[in-house]
């Protein structure tokens, strides 16, 4: 075996026990220690009961549903509803008493399957000792607010010198949609700000659209506020990431092709708003891509779920709260894509979850292929490779939510990520039966390494930017076109 070979085969095997499925409290040990019911409590929720004497938290149950079955079923259906019934079920049997607890107290809550949890509103301080005391109680969260990771240049000047924009063509998806490959049968879904769905990039693949000018919403769109029955965007941010993801119409007449995968179907849920991602918010929006609903949240139909679920949103690195649904995603085939973060210059900067083992974490880069200044870098917290990729999000233009014909260029990791997610979407289109590893894999024997000098630093975690794979660039930026012959025989 030449020792180049030699060096990918031990990697590949560094990275397949990395992504053997971890329990769902790994990482909170230290954190969340139980020896005493005061350590349960997070700093927050004693913040926010100083300050107001009540505040909204999270319970999370003590015992998590073991999904490691969820693997072995062939058929994506029976998978899905698998993980749907298993999770349920623990929730159900777990909940039970805290809930009678609960309700016998008048607290209004909400109860989650997707990470056995469950949401309580204006709890004080009596209540919040007497749920740390006890013993089906893990511990006890605030509501954080989550930021966006929010555009770190905005540009509504939107002339395209070309048709096919150049983000697209530096990842070599045009050259997919040439062997008649754009993204059919997968659904793309993200997590965001919500999305302009009669945008003309991107309503022909709403998946709502019944394509004879009406719209049908449930199962394709949620809102976890219940506030908006269709699709909105009042930010933006949803509407930019998803135009990158699907926009556009690959080798037809539009001459807007904005999107990695314009074949692909969306759907999407709301889970952040301006400029934060509310916790509950983003748990509902995770439940709801994992088994989706009717827009009122009744019915769910887990059939409906999407292949791909995109993230452009993050927290500081080393933060597991995600994890367990993470996990759920993973366990029913859902891939879970995130950007890393916009911390950048520094090592050590990756972000949560973008800096989970199980999830594609996404660093961006510039037209010259070069690291871009506010890209997170790693070691990352819960694996010390992180990016695990990097793409185009640096002057990125694609939809925006000012008009059905309205473009901006953005610049951000969230920029970055959709162009990961669309890849994975024409990777799953060539190759329907293709598993996490098989994905994974295929991204990483064929991306760019030949990339330029970095923002300083040029070295993290002892490792320089032009030695693959690093903590600065990962195993190097995608190539869509590469990837796609790499999976199909």
């Amino acid at each position: 075996m030449k020792p180049k070979n030699l060096i990918h085969f031990i990697l590949v095997l560094v990275f397949l026990f990395a992504i053997t499925p971890i329990p769902a409290s790994a990482g909170l040990q230290a954190a969340t220690s139980t020896d005493t019911p005061q350590a349960k409590i997070d700093s927050l929720i004693l913040t926010e009961l100083e300050e107001t004497g009540q505040t909204n938290l999270f319970i999370k149950m003590a015992s998590d549903a073991n999904l490691d079955a969820a693997e072995g079923i062939s058929d994506r259906n029976s998978r899905l509803q698998f993980v749907y019934d298993t999770l349920t079920t623990q929730a159900t049997l777990s909940q039970k008493s805290i809930t009678r607890f609960l309700s016998q107290r008048g607290v209004t809550f909400e109860s989650f399957w997707i990470n056995n949890s469950i949401y309580v509103y204006a709890a004080n301080q009596q209540l919040v000792d007497e749920l740390a005391k006890r013993s089906d109680v893990a511990y006890l969260r605030a509501d954080h607010q989550v930021p966006l990771h929010l555009p770190v240049k905005v540009s509504l000047s939107t002339e395209s010198s070309e048709a096919v924009e150049w983000n697209i063509q530096t990842i070599n998806a045009d050259d997919v949609w040439n062997m008649g490959i754009t993204g059919q049968g997968v659904v793309v879904a993200n997590i965001d700000t919500g999305v302009r769905y009669t945008h003309e990039a991107i309503v022909s693949q709403y998946r709502g659209n019944n394509g004879d000018g009406t719209f049908s919403h449930d199962y394709n769109w949620f809102d976890p506020t219940m506030a908006l029955p269709a699709p909105a965007d009042a930010a933006g941010h949803g509407t930019h990431t998803m135009g990158t993801m699907v926009g556009g119409d690959g080798l037809g007449p539009l001459t807007n092709d904005i999107g990695v995968a314009p074949g692909a179907q969306w759907i999407a849920a709301k889970g952040c708003g301006l400029v934060f991602c509310s916790e509950f918010a983003l748990t509902a929006s995770a439940q709801w891509i994992a088994c989706p609903t009717q827009v009122d949240g009744s019915n769910p139909d887990c059939t409906k779920a999407p292949n791909i679920v995109n993230n452009s949103w993050g927290g500081g690195g080393g933060d597991p709260w995600y994890n367990t649904y993470v996990r759920s995603w993973l366990a029913a085939g859902i891939v879970p894509v995130f950007s890393i973060g916009n911390s950048g210059p520094q090592c050590g900067t990756a972000g949560s979850p973008g800096d989970y083992s199980l999830v594609f974490g996404v660093g961006a880069t510039n037209i010259n292929d070069v690291l871009a200044s506010f890209s997170s870098k790693g070691p990352g917290t819960f694996r010390a490779l992180k990016p695990d990729f990097v793409a185009p999000g640096d002057n990125v233009r694609s939809a925006y939510n000012s008009g059905d014909s309205a473009y901006a260029v953005f610049s951000g990791t969230s920029m970055a990520a959709p162009h990961v997610s669309g890849t994975i979407a024409l990777l799953l289109s060539a190759a329907p039966n293709a598993d996490l590893r098989g994905l994974y894999n295929a991204l990483r024997l064929t991306t760019v390494t030949a990339l330029g000098v970095p923002p300083a630093p040029t070295t993290c975690g002892g490792r320089p930017y032009n030695v693959y794979p690093n903590a600065i660039y990962g195993w190097g930026r995608i190539d869509a076109f590469g990837a796609v012959e790499a999976i199909t025989p």
